[in-house]
């Protein structure tokens, strides 16, 4: 089904088929990323699959980091200035992360078990973002989208919301700006915002708070601007050639590259989703319904993959494969991957989401019925 059009008010209430089929994109760049070196882990000497091929697994990541900007921003334009908005945000990304998170969490757990103290533990499943404690890989991430949310959070406040969004923004620009470009704005070295970053606020301040920037702009110009056809060409065409231009700077897409090149390549980025959801949006890309299939498919298999990648080394950390029988390995790993991501997306993420909905449908109405 292609997108229909809708007010500008309820643009939010769009399903852009094509960031849900850039988002599963993007989780199978970070699975190869994980799998690829397992595989390889188990050839015989001398041999690498696909010659030692490195997917662009930062690449995705940074991805990850705009589109969840551009979500934010599209979906909750109408909220800022609520009081309620960010206790209700809140529950609803942490609905969101932490049910498919914990279960993941079962499996290393297990295997890692000696590792659980009550300090750790805590650390582990709340995935504060003042901690590193990690048992799955591209959880990591998750900590700088929590970092995130509270900022987002608290920008959604009455008054007080939108210069927090301001300052946040400024201390970020403030701390990894080149020296050079602080000399031509006449600010000051960052010491204040590097002490205060040292310890537990770094993730608030880190670099990647940008690809989060960059997408909060795309989305706050989709809803209010909604470029048209030529625009949204145009803004496609520039995000692939730059990109493209970009891509030896970071490896290909192996690396992220230094600060001050990501602050130019988020908003390289940010064209691109911003791009393609306006073509999409004037009726120029359709989709069929399997984008948003694999879409809600993505965070499963983003989180879940090496999880069950320890289940296989734990087990089979002695074989070894060579020539044919390494392809065979990796395509039955990932069929295996694949194969369980989706069973926990419709059998376990997609009805405690529609349940937490209910929940909280439920919640909100019971002052009014009694």
């Amino acid at each position: 089904m292609a997108i229909t059009q809708t007010e500008p008010g309820k643009a939010a209430k769009e399903k852009l088929y094509t960031l849900e089929l850039g988002r599963f994109l993007a989780a199978s760049v970070v699975v190869l990323t994980h799998w690829l070196p397992e595989v390889n882990s188990h050839a015989r000497a001398g041999q690498q699959i696909f010659g030692g091929f490195a997917a662009p697994g930062a690449l995705g990541v940074q991805y990850f980091f705009v589109l969840s900007g551009f979500v934010m921003a599209s979906a909750h334009h109408q909220d800022f200035g609520r009081l309620t908005s960010p206790l209700k945000f809140w529950w609803r990304r942490a609905c969101r992360i932490y049910p498919v998170y914990w279960l993941a969490l079962c499996i290393p757990a297990y295997y890692l078990y000696g590792f659980m103290t009550p300090d750790f533990s805590f650390r582990l499943f709340s995935l504060v973002p003042w901690s590193n404690a990690e048992f799955i890989a591209p959880a990591w991430t998750l900590r700088y989208e929590m970092s995130f949310y509270i900022m987002f959070g608290l920008a959604l406040l009455p008054y007080i919301g939108r210069p927090i969004l301001a300052l946040w923004i400024f201390a970020v620009f403030w701390r990894w700006a080149p020296h050079g470009l602080l000399g031509i704005l006449h600010l000051p070295p960052p010491y204040l915002i590097n002490k205060l970053s040292s310890g537990w606020a770094d993730k608030f301040t880190a670099y990647q708070d940008f690809y989060f920037f960059a997408g909060l702009l795309a989305g706050i110009l989709a809803v209010k601007w909604r470029p048209g056809v030529t625009w949204s060409a145009v803004l496609t065409a520039f995000g692939c050639i730059a990109g493209l231009l970009a891509l030896p700077y970071i490896k290909w897409g192996d690396a992220y590259g230094p600060p001050a090149f990501v602050m130019v390549f988020c908003l390289v980025l940010a064209a691109l989703l911003l791009g393609v959801a306006g073509l999409e949006r004037n009726g120029k890309l359709r989709l069929p319904r399997l984008a948003a299939t694999l879409g809600a498919l993505s965070y499963p298999l983003y989180i879940l993959h090496t999880p069950l990648m320890l289940v296989f080394h734990a087990n089979a950390a002695h074989l070894r494969f060579g020539g044919f029988s390494m392809y065979f390995l990796f395509l039955a790993g990932l069929v295996v991957i694949y194969a369980a991501s989706q069973f926990v997306t419709v059998f376990y993420d997609q009805p405690i989401q529609k349940g937490l909905r209910r929940f909280s449908r439920a919640v909100v109405r019971r002052p009014a019925t009694a």
